[in-house]
């Protein structure tokens, strides 16, 4: 998981999933008096900018559809954790989801390079590469692997800094330390290479164990860092700026392809629309909950990231090497 909640395991309901269940959807799909009806599940809780979004895009397409369209919000893992929605929506058993870049780590694994600390500049960068025609590949595989394509922009959900107990300035500065990381072997790979001890724990208990001393620090967005009061157990929040967070409303490609074209250029327009909202807001919000934490944290504002990318780079290298498509340079120019 990319950070989602964890929710109760759903391998239940997965596992219940198959060519029926597929086939009711496709159903769905086909319109007529009772319309379109469809499910964007999520794991992430009411107010989360992934959940606002699909929120904004069930407004505007009932509106814009006149009630054919119709949709229902799933949040908070109800359909489980964000890999198990993944494999829920490839099956069919929902129509949607949102969800971080977790999808392409998924179904697309050698294209996940843009999810990863240290290897693009920023979100210009992010969005450049994801609209380049050699990225074309990747979501081809998402569709081809996961039964799932994106229906807007990837949002932006902040850059990812370092809360610890002490200021955070230089490579140096992380070695030894345990931090807290999701159970993502890039990442995992990435920080050992940079010299942190990578710990890893569940996000639903990140405070108790940056409490308890079972972790040393932690690494994540402001969003995240305020949401779970991490102000209370860290005294410092260092900007290191070393990863953007995104994420994207996710279709199922076999309910999105028995829709007529009308509906699917509507789906297409409107969440187009409302993931860019959705990545403006973000981008509005970040700096007012940097500021708010700035409040109960000290700020680190003059960390070297040069030398963070630096110190980075072999494992990002590596990676490239062996695990993702293209190479470094070619990304760098998309």
């Amino acid at each position: 998981m990319l950070d989602g909640a964890s929710g109760v395991s759903r391998r239940s309901v997965i596992n219940g999933i198959g060519a029926g269940a597929i086939a009711a959807t496709a159903g769905c799909a086909g319109g007529g008096s009772s319309g379109v009806e469809m499910t964007i599940a999520s794991t992430f809780e009411p107010g989360h900018i992934l959940v606002q979004a699909a929120e904004n895009f069930k407004e505007q397409i009932e509106e814009e559809s006149d009630g054919d369209i119709s949709v229902e919000i799933s949040p908070g893992g109800s359909y489980g954790s964000e890999d198990e929605i993944g494999e829920v929506v490839s099956q069919g058993g929902v129509e949607a989801h949102s969800a971080g870049s977790f999808p392409y780590y998924q179904f697309a694994s050698e294209y996940w390079f843009f999810g990863c600390p240290f290897v693009l500049s920023g979100y210009d960068q992010l969005l450049s590469v994801l609209d380049s025609d050699q990225m074309q590949e990747g979501h081809d595989t998402l569709i081809e692997n996961g039964n799932q394509r994106p229906i807007g922009q990837q949002i932006y959900r902040g850059a990812r800094h370092f809360t610890s107990n002490t200021p955070i300035r230089e490579p140096g500065d992380v070695n030894g330390l345990n931090l807290r990381l999701p159970e993502l072997d890039p990442w995992v790979q990435t920080w050992e290479q940079v010299g942190a001890s990578p710990t890893p724990v569940a996000l639903d208990e990140l405070y108790s164990a940056l409490e308890q001393g079972t972790a040393d620090a932690s690494e994540g967005g402001a969003e995240q860092i305020s949401s779970f009061n991490l102000h209370e157990v860290q005294s410092h929040l260092s900007l290191t700026s070393h990863l953007i967070a995104n994420g994207n409303i996710y279709i199922n490609e076999s309910f999105y392809q028995g829709l007529d074209e009308t509906h699917q250029n509507l789906i297409m327009e409107i969440g187009q629309e409302t993931t860019q909202s959705a990545a403006e807001k973000s981008q509005d919000r970040e700096q007012e909950l940097i500021d708010e934490l700035g409040q109960d944290m000290e700020l680190i504002e003059d960390v070297d990231t040069e030398a963070f990318q630096e110190e980075a780079a072999p494992a990002v290298e590596q990676l490239f090497d062996e695990t993702w498509a293209f190479d470094w340079e070619t990304v760098r120019n998309m």
